[in-house]
């Protein structure tokens, strides 16, 4: 099955204080030929991970969860993949 698939982080200043959570977009299929299957799995989690471990603003924050998404739909709410 083919189509657009999306690759979203969301990472948190504390993991104790939900406000302190943001989703930001990591990758998606047309930047390399990533899967749903492989954005759902390890493939998605190290994704995440090196997104978290890179990004200048949020290297020093927590992973909280990533999530996966087919199609041009908006980015999940805040804080909320």
């Amino acid at each position: 099955m083919g189509g657009f698939v999306a690759l979203f982080a969301t990472v948190c200043l504390h993991l104790s204080q939900p406000g302190t959570c943001i989703t930001a977009f990591v990758t998606d299929s047309t930047q390399n030929q990533m899967t749903m299957g492989a954005c759902l799995g390890v493939d998605g989690l190290n994704s995440a991970k090196e997104f978290l471990s890179k990004h200048p603003l949020y290297h020093a924050w927590e992973l909280k969860g990533w999530s996966c998404q087919i199609g041009n739909r908006p980015a999940p709410k805040r804080g909320q993949a």
